[in-house]
């Protein structure tokens, strides 16, 4: 038998990419894509590659005019200190995570998050051969993050500390004042804290972990242009992190040379000058119409809940909070709603502190929230015992 690394061959994986309803669905509300569309510069940009500019597909990528963008971008929203040498680019912000795991953890090193947490993300830490902990958010509290219970197991047996911000799949966002605790107990400890921010274009940008990036050398910020920017084809995001840290040299060891395709770029800068000369994200993210779509539909539940969330990110979880009775197979939500009512949604039951009476909603637009997504949740509760 041929040799292969045990660690990835007895790990059985909990991302849900694979396991999302097929056929007999009216509506889709899985995967984290941001449905408005994409402004006509980015389009442009895309139909202007032809033959005086084919150089952006003929050569390898390596200019610097996206992260100048971003930096720029950043700069007119208030965040002072990021230029481009902060920044770092991957080819979405999870291969940017799975680098980062290279460099600070191994084979029985330990990762401390919380739980529940992007699949995807603790499969990796697993599959190197190190060991991911983490801070169960508890039912009782609604699984409301409390910094404080966090901050209670953290200490110098975990080599990196991650936390999300906004949270995959509760949808909460964390007070900022609490990353900065974490961050210094993190500092005090000599370890790295990562702030996953891929779901961080819906949230206020004063609660942005880019905030701190000069106060703690210690702190990685990763973010994406999968999720608010309506991107996810793309597969590119990007790090920010202290140029005093010394750690962007290190992660470059592990990347990919010339990573992220120059198609992915350009486009990427198209919108970048899109929101910056046309009004800011809500040129992309209507705020407003995500609270009051988020609002309405968590006030129409009576039998299903939600977990602790923001109004402004337009994910959630919900979960049926009755307990199974005795000798009757698991209550899998995901099921029931892709069967009673043809409603598509990612099932919970792999995401650590969660189980099958869980799922993950992705809000549609305000029109197919109204039309489709609040008469299926209505019928779906119709059904529950």
């Amino acid at each position: 038998m041929l040799k292969m690394n045990e660690y990835i061959t007895v790990y059985t994986p909990k991302d849900y990419s694979g396991h999302l309803p097929q056929g007999g669905i009216d509506l889709d509300c899985t995967l984290g894509v941001n449905p408005s569309p994409l402004p006509k510069l980015v389009l442009q940009s895309l139909q202007g590659i032809n033959e005086i500019n084919q150089s952006k597909i003929k050569h390898y990528p390596h200019d610097e005019t996206l992260r100048e963008k971003l930096a720029l971008y950043y700069k007119r929203q208030g965040i002072n200190g990021i230029d481009a040498e902060n920044l770092i680019l991957g080819d979405g912000s999870i291969d940017l995570l799975y680098n980062i795991n290279l460099l600070f953890l191994g084979g029985g090193k330990k990762a401390l998050g919380y739980a529940p947490q992007f699949t995807a993300y603790t499969d990796h830490v697993n599959c190197i051969g190190a060991l991911y902990n983490a801070y169960i958010l508890k039912r009782e509290n609604n699984y409301r993050f409390e910094a404080d219970e966090y901050i209670k197991k953290m200490n110098t047996e975990y080599a990196l500390y991650i936390i999300e911000n906004p949270n995959n799949p509760t949808g909460q966002v964390l007070n900022l004042n609490d990353v900065r605790k974490i961050a210094a107990k993190a500092l005090a400890l000599d370890t790295v804290l990562i702030v996953d921010e891929a779901y961080g274009d819906y949230m206020e940008i004063a609660d942005s972990a880019l905030n701190l990036i000069n106060e703690f050398p210690n702190i990685i910020v990763t973010r994406s242009f999968s999720k608010g920017m309506g991107m996810a084809g793309m597969r590119l995001g990007y790090a920010a992190v202290s140029v005093q840290s010394g750690i962007l040299p290190q992660i470059k060891k592990t990347l990919c040379p010339f990573n992220c395709n120059a198609i992915a770029r350009l486009l990427a800068c198209a919108m970048l000058d899109s929101i910056m000369d046309e009004g800011g994200i809500s040129l992309i993210i209507n705020t407003n119409e995500i609270s009051e779509c988020k609002n309405k539909t968590l006030a129409s539940l009576t039998k299903l809940k939600a977990a602790h969330t923001s109004p402004r990110t337009p994910i959630f979880t919900l979960y049926y909070p009755v307990e199974d009775a005795p000798g009757q197979p698991p209550f899998d939500l995901q099921r029931f709603l892709a069967e009673k009512v043809r409603l598509a949604a990612v099932g919970c039951g792999t995401y650590d502190g969660l189980d099958a009476r869980a799922v993950r909603i992705m809000l549609p637009d305000a029109k197919t929230t109204n039309s489709k997504l609040l008469p299926m949740l209505t019928l779906a509760e119709s059904l529950l015992e």
